[in-house]
């Protein structure tokens, strides 16, 4: 065990073990030696989940649900238009932590977290990354868009870990060649965080080069938020030595389900922290395993700001394994259609995406590529913003010779998946 390892434990001791209890506990149930147990414990925590949220948030307060499957199933819009009514009376947000995301379905969102729930988040990661080889404080090399400023905490927070974040779009636009050389020079087994896109482009550049150019080994490659297809996970193999697993998570719940690697292409679900339904595309019918539909979960551990039966805005098919095991089998409707520059460069969807979040909160948002310069920014808001700054924001990544067009739209058609693309391609099939 290296040093800041013990270093991390040894504080989480201090504090009196929160986060190791909740690692252990994870660990127990999802490893699966007592499944009697871990049912028990599963519901035990629904039941508290359930009394809690009846008794302390309005939303919920005057209805009569006594179990699971007599709650109705809500979303994004349900909760931003009555947002106070989830809240729990019983913490105060200034205890609790904020987070945001963008959300699948183009809906920019916000949530809270009480310390129970951050922490399992934390035992979570541990475990999952465990499972792909990857360790607290191994050198992570975590590659993402950082929209937002590292504050000195998170700076500090991540050098406790050995994490070094990369921007995605610096390692585009300055080249792979030089992150790679740049690695090479640290001389280190390293580990990897990144978009399923970024590795599958990285990789894609290493096919045009004539000798493999990664010397540094390779431990472990974890791809988050869109796909990771079958190129990509054969390529590194190739280029890195090792195989990568894609990890099913979002911002307002943690850690959903990842591939392992004694599960193939398989998802285990995370059903230490989640229950996890899925229903029809279009009426709230719970479907049998097998059947593509909407990833519905609910949230064991956020008392501050319950989620129960939320669609997550996903589709998936989930199955059971002969020993009881769950398994998302797959998770549709993932992959981003790519954006490339007026030059012809690639950029994450992701990034170019998350960007309107520093504009308003729109209800619902699309980014069509028109032509190999033109472009659409669809949103459905009824909210004021600068629509002149967001161009001028865009085209300084799309290029300065960038048609950047701004519709209000009423709605964004639903696919036949059930979920509504926030990227369109028209221009490069």
């Amino acid at each position: 065990m290296n040093l800041r390892r013990n270093i991390f434990w040894f504080l989480d001791k201090i504090k009196g073990q929160p986060l190791k209890r909740l690692h252990t506990q994870t660990h127990e149930i999802l490893e699966v030696k007592n499944r009697k147990l871990s049912e028990a414990e599963n519901a035990k925590q629904l039941n508290k989940l359930i009394t809690h949220t009846l008794q302390t948030t309005s939303f919920y307060k005057n209805k009569e649900l006594k179990e699971l499957k007599e709650f109705p199933i809500i979303n994004k819009n349900i909760i931003r238009e009555d947002f106070d009514a989830f809240l729990s009376n019983k913490y105060d947000k200034s205890n609790c932590r904020q987070v945001f995301t963008s959300g699948s379905t183009g809906s920019p969102f916000r949530i809270y977290h009480n310390k129970e729930k951050v922490q399992k988040i934390n035992a979570d990661n541990i475990w999952f990354s465990s499972q792909a080889n990857y360790n607290i404080g191994d050198p992570l090399i975590f590659i993402r868009a950082w929209l937002f400023k590292l504050t000195l905490k998170i700076k500090l927070d991540y050098f406790k870990k050995n994490i070094t974040p990369v921007s995605t779009f610096d390692v585009i636009e300055n080249g792979i060649e030089i992150f790679i050389e740049k690695l090479n020079a640290r001389g280190k087994v390293l580990s990897f965080m990144m978009y399923g896109s970024t590795l599958e482009h990285i990789c894609k550049y290493l096919d045009t080069v004539e000798k493999n150019p990664v010397r540094f080994k390779t431990k472990s490659i974890i791809t988050i938020s869109d796909a990771l297809s079958p190129y990509a996970k054969q390529a590194a193999q190739k280029y890195f030595g090792i195989t990568p697993l894609s990890r099913y998570s979002n911002t307002e719940s943690g850690i959903i389900a990842q591939q392992l690697y004694d599960s193939q292409d398989r998802f285990r679900i995370n059903n230490s922290s989640f229950v996890i339904e899925i229903f029809d595309l279009e009426k709230d019918v719970l479907l049998p395993h097998g059947q593509a539909g909407r990833i519905v979960l609910t949230d064991l551990y956020n008392f501050a700001m319950p989620l129960i039966r939320y669609d997550t805005g996903d589709v998936g098919i989930m199955n059971v394994d002969a020993s009881g095991t769950l398994y998302l089998t797959q998770i549709l409707g993932r992959k981003l259609d790519q954006l490339f520059t007026t030059k012809g460069k690639l950029l994450p969807s992701l990034f170019m995406s998350s960007m309107l979040n520093e504009f308003g909160e729109f209800k619902q948002y699309q980014i069509v590529q028109k032509t190999k310069t033109e472009y659409y920014i669809n949103l459905n808001t009824d909210k004021e913003f600068d629509a002149t700054k967001l161009i001028d924001k865009y085209k300084s990544y799309l290029g300065e010779d960038a048609v950047v067009k701004v519709n209000i739209v009423n709605d964004i058609p639903l696919l036949s998946s059930g979920k509504r693309r926030q990227v369109v391609n028209e221009y490069y099939k």
